[in-house]
């Protein structure tokens, strides 16, 4: 089932925002007050609206109680951001990334339901985005516009599988880079198998490491 996504606030930072997690297989929704911005969402995906999000009949309305993760983009108007993130908590979306102009109220947004708070002269969009694809990404790596090397846990609970089967590269376009096992890190050979707990570092496209991360992390039933 394909997550999805609630981008609130279409600034720089949250269009930026929108246009990476457009490049992956997600599903994402916009909202923002102004129309202008609105359409310039629209230029990446097909879900975007003027809204305001203080009114929480009107995020209901619009479906945002169903998102699997809203991101909160607003950064200085600290009103807008406090009102529309106790609204999102009481809405009852699981995850509400929040941005923060200033550190100084980090401890604040938390405590109204916030269950990240990111500010943007430590965490750029296009590195959020990549994080919150996958609870499985832990950290990345971009090389340039389209190539990153991500890091991804491995679910303790799943088969090992081995690499030459796999065949990342011809069958999902990706290179497995190295593996860091336990305290140990080795780049992997065809013999080598992706076991439980590994972390792997993989470089490719997002939206092919996103399909091979699925693949790796998938427990059979």
């Amino acid at each position: 089932m394909k997550k999805s996504f609630c981008v609130i606030g279409l600034g720089r930072f949250g269009l930026k925002l929108v246009e990476e997690l457009s490049k992956a297989k997600v599903d994402v929704m916009a909202i923002d007050i102004q129309e202008e911005n609105i359409i310039k969402a629209g230029e990446f995906i097909e879900n975007a609206y003027v809204c305001d999000t203080t009114n929480e009949a009107a995020l209901k309305e619009l479906g945002v109680n169903n998102v699997d993760h809203a991101i909160v983009a607003f950064g200085s108007n600290l009103q807008n951001t406090i009102i529309t993130t106790i609204i999102l908590k009481e809405l009852g979306v699981p995850k509400i990334t929040v941005r923060v102009d200033d550190d100084f109220y980090i401890p604040v947004i938390k405590k109204i339901g916030a269950t990240d708070v990111v500010s943007p002269q430590k965490i750029a969009g296009i590195r959020l985005a990549n994080k919150v694809l996958s609870d499985s990404f832990v950290d990345f790596f971009n090389i340039d516009q389209e190539f990153s090397v991500i890091e991804i846990a491995v679910r303790p609970d799943i088969e090992a599988k081995n690499i030459q089967e796999l065949n990342p590269r011809n069958n999902y376009g990706v290179n497995v880079l190295l593996i860091r096992r336990d305290k140990n890190s080795f780049s992997p050979t065809g013999i080598d198998d992706i076991c439980p707990n590994d972390h792997l570092f993989v470089f490719g496209t997002i939206a092919k490491v996103s399909k091979f991360e699925h693949l790796i992390n998938t427990v059979k039933e």
